[in-house]
């Protein structure tokens, strides 16, 4: 067994392969140690080089295997074309595969996409004189802008050259969107005073009678079905028309959304769009604009809210919106200032001023920042403080300082609207007030 041991142990040497397992006979009579106190005798009386001895068993496995498949393939018939493509054109990278169709098509189609973006590109950068000429001939045609400076009537529209979509993309994206919201395709001259005026007098009309059938119809909901429980209904809907103010004025500052805008919440005298004398009302472009009147709608219309209701509030507040709108677009056309353009809530909050001022015409208004000695001497009545506003808004409509633009016009006729509805509903407020005092008065005494 000692023989066999060292015979089986040399060959396995020589021929690389002492990672196999030995015979059985051997492995299952013989300790392992034994075995190898057997591979180091060999070691260290036949040296020789066992990791080539490796290397070359490994080498020749490789050749027989590749000696395999060949005789394999030759038996099979393999080594002849099978496909009929033999020879065929390979793909990238030698890609078996072939070419790829769906490369190809894209690579048409990137390159479609690129002409025509190059060919867009120069059709803009190259079409501002067109754009200008287009222009020269619209003041031509309409025979009410001739009147009004050319250079200053063009300025705003080519008062910077077109940026190129490469170098400046955003500028010239808002370039374009500023151009497609520009009204310059319609024929004015063929607009007649009537024709500007009565379309939005409609939408006024019938703006102020639902605004009426609000007012009357109104209830206000149950606790429970509110929207915001824990926020008084005067700040709930105070707020919410802040919102819907602060939406259209991010509006304002998305270029995709100004066609929309120049149509219904700008209004221009010039092509006055019927809608806009509603939408106006709640578009503002500055935010120092934005700011002023929303704190004066805070100021005054959370007290206003609580004296007569949301229903009425609304109805106040739209109707005189609508009325402040109508009015200084009617002033504008009379006047041929057809250029001017409006827009904001300041004729509605002149209107919740005016109800305001009305309600509390024989009441002393004071304001609440004074100190108390200074009140009974600065202190006047709804109707004189209303007096003293309205007139300080016509002398600022007729002199020729202007310490800003303000749309006095659309002022007059929001106090307008909310004084008139204040001397209409006064009564049926001071009768409900005087109902609500007796029946508190009748719970008390019974109590």
């Amino acid at each position: 067994m000692g023989n066999r041991i060292v015979s089986v142990l040399q060959g396995r040497r020589v021929a690389g392969t002492l990672d196999l397992p030995l015979p059985s006979d051997i492995t299952s009579t013989v300790r392992p140690r034994t075995i190898e106190k057997g591979l180091h005798w060999l070691r260290n009386q036949h040296p020789m080089d066992e990791d080539a001895a490796i290397m070359a068993r490994i080498e020749r496995e490789e050749r027989e295997e590749e000696e395999r498949l060949y005789r394999h393939v030759k038996e099979q018939g393999l080594d002849r074309p099978q496909s009929g493509h033999w020879g065929a054109r390979l793909g990238d990278g030698e890609d078996i595969h072939g070419e790829s169709v769906f490369k190809n098509i894209r690579e048409k189609n990137e390159a479609r996409l690129l002409a025509k973006e190059e060919k867009e590109r120069k059709e803009w950068l190259e079409g501002e004189a067109a754009e200008l000429a287009k222009m020269q001939k619209h003041l031509k045609k309409n025979t009410q802008l001739q009147k009004y400076n050319e250079a200053a009537v063009v300025e705003g529209k080519f008062s910077r050259p077109r940026a190129d979509p490469k170098e400046r993309p955003f500028l010239a994206w808002a370039q374009k969107h500023y151009l497609r919201a520009e009204n310059t395709d319609t024929d004015f001259s063929k607009l007649s005073t009537a024709g500007r005026l009565l379309p939005a007098l409609g939408v006024t009309l019938l703006t102020l009678g639902l605004c009426y059938v609000y007012a009357e119809t109104y209830e206000p909901p149950k606790e429970y079905k509110r929207l915001w429980r824990d926020v008084p209904p005067a700040a709930a809907t105070v707020l919410g028309i802040m919102g819907v103010n602060f939406a259209v004025y991010l509006l304002w500052k998305a270029p995709p959304a100004w066609r929309l805008l120049n149509r219904y919440f700008i209004s221009v005298p010039l092509y006055p769009y019927a809608m806009s004398v509603v939408g106006s009302i709640f578009s503002h472009q500055q935010v120092r604009h934005l700011a002023t009147n929303t704190l004066i709608l805070w100021l005054i219309g959370t007290r206003l809210h609580d004296e007569i209701g949301r229903g009425n509030f609304m109805a106040v507040y739209l109707s005189s919106g609508v009325f402040g709108s109508i009015t200084s677009l009617t002033a504008h056309v009379l006047l041929g200032r057809l250029t001017i353009t409006s827009l904001g809530a300041s004729g509605a909050i002149a209107g919740l001023v005016a109800t305001w001022c009305m309600l509390h015409s024989n009441d002393k208004l004071v304001p609440s920042f004074l100190p108390h000695e200074w009140r009974d001497s600065v202190s006047a009545n709804g109707s004189t403080v209303l007096a003293g506003i309205v007139l300080f808004e016509l002398f600022n409509l007729v002199s020729p300082f202007k310490v800003a633009k303000l749309d006095h016009w659309a002022h007059l006729g929001g106090y307008f609207a909310g004084a008139a509805w204040a001397m209409m509903h006064k009564p049926k407020l001071e009768r409900k007030r005087q109902e609500e005092r007796g029946w508190i008065d009748r719970f008390v005494s019974g109590s």
